[in-house]
């Protein structure tokens, strides 16, 4: 009985382990599918993480290359950053705004030459003619800072303002005068490029002057409201305001024929060389000249900046 029932509980076992083989067998092999997706699973995370890392370095080092190669092309032209200084904001200033932001860009310069004039108390030469002499005299214009290097202050005025001159100053906005030399100049275009070098500069002069904000004389429109700033008949520095009259107009000069910005904005002499700017701060123009009648009221020009900045580059490089 004892048999019996052994080999009962045998054949039972048996049975079990037959019905309970093809289970296990399953659970072996979902735990291999398991295995194998996680292995799949951390190989692509490992790829995918490289490609992304490749990626976003590749980006990084293509952005880099390309700020520093803007960086470089920004340095390497006086142009390039002169078109960088005009202001983004569209804002309006009033003309008090405007005049407490750009005075401290303004500088009155001084020329002394030695004309040739007769002389009135000596005798008359052969000829019949009073003889002649030498004589030193002092004339006065504007200059606007247009640049500013680790060596020198560049300021662009007229031509005829430092026409024959033996020496050259300039006086900044805190009243400080230093000798400036002359880089360049173009008769024709009626423009002059002058600089001083910043050691000479004092620290004080330095804390109050600022280089001028470049617009782009080409969007000025008829009416738009503009204010100069110069050295009116040398007494210093003031500002008057006007509108733009006309624009592209055409004046003729002694040097030839220019299209100029026409203004009734105050510009009397002295301001010859001086900033007009529009109402955001930005430089638009040189003033250089007015019409002197007494038909004539409010008939200013000023040379429209946009003109000029090639100009001035060549000067610089000069």
């Amino acid at each position: 009985m004892y048999n019996e029932q052994n080999n009962r509980f045998t054949n039972q076992v048996s049975e079990f382990n037959q019905s309970a083989s093809p289970i296990s067998a399953k659970r072996k092999q979902r735990k291999g599918d398991l295995l194998r997706k996680a292995v799949a699973f951390v190989l692509s995370a490992i790829i995918f993480g490289g490609l992304a890392g490749g990626s976003f370095y590749g980006v990084n080092a293509l952005l880099c290359s390309t700020t520093t190669a803007e960086s470089q092309d920004s340095g390497t032209s006086f142009l390039s950053k002169l078109s960088y200084t005009s202001q983004t904001n569209s804002q309006s200033l009033n003309v008090s705004d405007v005049a407490a932001q750009r005075l401290s860009s303004v500088v009155a310069v001084t020329n002394i030459s030695v004309q040739e004039v007769q002389s009135f108390f000596n005798q008359f030469g052969r000829s019949g003619r009073r003889q002649t002499q030498l004589q030193e005299t002092t004339s006065c214009g504007s200059g606007v800072i247009i640049y500013s290097s680790d060596s020198a202050l560049y300021m662009v005025t007229n031509y005829h303002v430092v026409e024959g001159a033996i020496t050259l100053s300039v006086t900044f906005v805190d009243d400080q005068t230093y000798e400036a030399q002359l880089c360049g100049y173009d008769e024709t275009m009626d423009i002059a490029l002058l600089k001083v070098s910043m050691n000479d500069l004092s620290s004080d002069t330095l804390s109050q002057i600022s280089v001028v904000s470049v617009g782009d004389s080409d969007e000025l429109i008829v009416g738009e409201q503009v204010v100069a700033i110069g050295n009116a008949l040398g007494y210093g520095q003031s500002v008057t305001t006007g509108i733009v009259s006309a624009l592209d107009r055409a004046v003729s000069t002694d040097t030839g024929s220019a299209t100029y910005i026409q203004t009734d904005a105050a510009i009397n002499p002295g301001n010859s060389g001086g900033a007009l700017f529009n109402m955001n701060g930005e430089l638009v123009g040189i003033n250089t000249a007015k019409v002197s009648s007494t038909d004539v009221e409010g008939m200013g020009y000023a040379i429209p900046a946009s003109q000029v900045l090639e100009l001035i580059s060549f000067l610089m490089n000069e």
